[in-house]
């Protein structure tokens, strides 16, 4: 489920107190937790609870619900990470780039990097043959594409999805 949510100016960070921040904290650990048990859990009664839930999704610092899978149990057990650089840094080419990469089930992620390369692109597939068609056939079609470079994941030792949340905002170093 993907919720419409506001977007904050880069950079802006927006308050939120402790329970919303234990909430969180919560969530991402159990996004199917009852609101019930998120209630109890956090000391308010259930009304009190959806109203915050809501307002979190609204102001978009809740932005959706997922599943975690594991590719592998998919067949999907490999994975690269694909940096490709741009032949023309024009708005054109860059709308036609993410528009096509938003259209392949096999990118993951797509981020927009600074640096030597334009974007970094979070691959998974089958196998090594697999990201050759994927290579070949479908990255290497979009145009005004200069360099790609991939790189395999061979294992990996941490995979987290939850967001550091400190129980107060520390403030910048002294």
């Amino acid at each position: 489920m993907e919720l419409t949510a506001y977007n904050p100016p880069s950079g802006a960070t927006l308050a939120l107190d402790g329970i919303d921040r234990r909430i969180l904290s919560i969530l991402q650990r159990n996004g199917r937790m009852t609101n019930a048990a998120l209630a109890d859990a956090v000391g308010l009664t259930a009304t009190p609870m959806l109203q915050r839930i809501k307002k979190l999704e609204q102001r978009g610092v809740i932005t959706k619900y997922v599943a975690l899978v594991d590719p592998s149990a998919l067949g999907r057990s490999t994975t690269a990470f694909v940096l490709v650089k741009l032949a023309a840094h024009k708005l054109a080419t860059h709308e036609i780039f993410l528009s096509t990469v938003r259209e392949m089930p096999e990118v993951l992620e797509c981020h927009h990097v600074a640096g030597e390369d334009d974007f970094l692109l979070k691959v998974v597939v089958r196998d090594i043959r697999e990201y050759e068609y994927f290579l070949l056939h479908r990255i290497s079609r979009i145009p005004d594409i200069d360099r790609v470079k991939t790189t395999f994941v061979l294992s990996t030792a941490k995979n987290e999805t939850a967001i550091p949340i400190e129980d107060e905002p520390e403030g910048p170093p002294s």
